[in-house]
């Protein structure tokens, strides 16, 4: 690595070309950022030959590319300030005569002599380069907006009407000479030994810290070559898996890559999925490798959106089994799920069998929450059944490695499950809604009831009141602390706030032209005692054994 201070225009003197690489950030400097370059641009000017301004450190790598053409290097750090400055030059080439115009865009905005793809000297990003080429190249300024259109226009205001410290217009000339002598750099430049990688692991940009998957996709994209052409390795990978990969899960990119990467068998945490794809990566030797990991993550990340519904199933049940799953915020199970989908695609998994394990994997977390079974070994047990997963049979597979669990890993059988779901308070706990709504759905309506506004709703209040007392008789106390939590007294209801400690009577009144099914057998009752809520509990007990099916002996 090489260190140095310099002037910042030795960054446009010269033949070379300084890319910003397609995968970094878009121009977003705005009227503070440039208002702040003018006016430190502007004490030089004052200062005349007398000082210098120091504008950071910019950091760059030689470009893996054809070696072709003029020499390329990559800024890794120090876009925003380039980009301004080539801008500041546009601006000036547009304010002067004709000779001072033509110097600056000879000697520093382009390349004389060259291919179309090296004549630019500052080669912005991707989403950049058609703007930045209009105004640099072509000499066209865009009629739209955006940064680098209206960074553009604010310094050749600045230059057209400006004034210096003595209330003198803004002289071009000087403002050019000015940014030739006083700004300075320290140029970083990487060598063939250093890691480019360990920057990228330290860098911000306007003080947000690159995410997981900004340093995974930095780290995959300067294994490629670069070109500023469309054909360009490093542009194709880019174009073909990367960014379909970006536009499917958006904000979840980074918690696919880290269940992308456990789908094998490793427990990785969200701190450290960049080490864990690097160390992968590393162990690949050539680009075609490469590539062919970038591809398989593209085709896992459709498998991802499918599982988290941002993608639609073609498949009905399929699809019911998917919403289950993100009901019940099981994230745990996405590396196995990955691994399930891959199956289907790989035609070693039919869609039925497919559908039948994302119901055991439901059955498995509903019994275990009923049951009050430790949540804890989940991670450790879904890593570790990803890990052993199995080219065919994979149901039955399934099947057998969750019910040989014991301990914290058991999958509750029947007489457990019915113990818990009878007896055992439920209230309170993440999945008591979602069973209480499955169970409703259970009854298969003809118009199905829209329960988003539905709330749990105590049968038997949760404060006993003087009737309440009446109806339950002498044991009241009792038969109030054990069963007002259990599924037999609770049920689902957009009236809750208005049904509160009412008498039982009151309550079937307010319910009686109720659309959910949960409700019906309620309404048949004269009374709201122990026998009641526990013959209710039994019926929903059934109808639960039969959605939540236990492991089969």
């Amino acid at each position: 690595m090489e260190a140095s201070p310099t002037k910042v225009i030795q960054y446009f003197n010269g033949e070379k070309q300084n890319l910003i690489p397609l995968f970094q950030r878009p121009y977003t400097w705005k009227k503070p950022n440039w208002q702040s370059l003018w006016d430190d641009l502007m004490v030089q000017y004052d200062l005349g030959d007398a000082g210098t301004h120091f504008m950071g450190a910019i950091v760059s790598v030689p470009a893996l590319s054809i070696p072709v053409g003029v020499c390329k290097y990559l800024i890794i750090d120090g876009q925003q300030r380039l980009t301004t400055i080539s801008l500041i030059l546009c601006a000036l080439r547009d304010c002067l005569d004709d000779q001072s115009a033509a110097r600056i865009q000879q000697v520093y905005l382009t390349n004389g002599f060259r291919e179309p793809e090296d004549t630019l000297k500052f080669v912005p990003t991707q989403k950049d380069r058609d703007v930045y080429r209009s105004i640099a190249l072509d000499r066209q300024i865009p009629v739209t907006s955006g940064s680098m259109v209206d960074a553009y226009h604010f310094f050749k205001d600045r230059l057209q009407k400006g004034i210096d410290a003595d209330g003198e217009p803004v002289i071009p000339t000087k403002v050019l000479t000015t940014l030739e002598h006083s700004l300075q750099v320290v140029m970083i430049n990487l060598g063939n030994d250093d890691d480019p990688y360990l920057i990228f692991e330290s860098l911000n940009f306007k003080g947000e810290p690159l995410t997981q998957a900004d340093l995974v996709r930095n780290y995959i994209l300067m294994r490629f070559r670069h070109s500023i052409s469309n054909g360009g390795e490093q542009e194709v990978v880019y174009s073909k898996y990367w960014e379909p990969l970006e536009k499917a899960l958006g904000d979840n990119l980074t918690e696919f890559l880290r269940h992308y990467t456990m789908k094998d068998g490793d427990d990785i945490k969200q701190n450290g999925i960049y080490a864990a794809i690097k160390t992968k990566l590393r162990s690949l030797e050539t680009s075609q490798e490469v590539e062919a990991e970038v591809k398989s993550m593209q085709r896992f990340g459709e498998f991802y959106a499918t599982i988290l519904c941002l993608n639609p199933e073609a498949n009905k049940a399929i699809r019911d089994r998917l919403e289950n799953i993100q009901a019940l915020k099981v994230t745990v199970s996405y590396p196995i799920l990955l691994r399930l989908f891959n199956a289907r695609q790989t035609q070693t998994l039919s869609d039925i069998e497919l559908e039948k394990c994302l119901g055991l994997i439901e059955s498995y977390i509903v019994r275990r929450s009923v049951c009050n079974v430790a949540t804890n070994t989940l991670n450790k047990l879904f890593i570790q059944w990803a890990k052993n997963f199995p080219e065919a049979g994979q149901y039955q597979w399934l099947h057998d490695a969750m019910a040989s669990g014991t301990a914290a890993r058991r999958f509750p059988k029947d007489t457990e499950f019915a113990e818990a779901f009878l007896k055992h308070p439920q209230y309170g706990r993440g999945t008591t809604r979602f069973i209480l709504i499955r169970l409703e759905k259970s009854f298969g309506h003809k118009e199905e009831v829209n329960l988003a506004k539905a709330t749990i709703e105590h049968l038997l209040p949760q404060s006993l009141s003087p009737e309440w007392r009446n109806e339950l008789g002498a044991n009241a106390e009792e038969i109030h602390t054990t069963l007002i939590n259990t599924f037999g007294n609770l049920t689902l209801t957009a009236y809750n706030p208005e049904l509160g400690n009412m008498p039982f009577a009151d309550k079937k009144a307010k319910l009686e032209n109720t659309h959910i099914e949960l409700n019906r057998w309620i309404l048949q009752q004269s009374h709201w005692r122990a026998a009641e809520i526990e013959e209710r509990a039994n019926h929903l007990l059934h109808k639960a054994n039969q959605i939540w099916a236990g492991p089969v002996s």
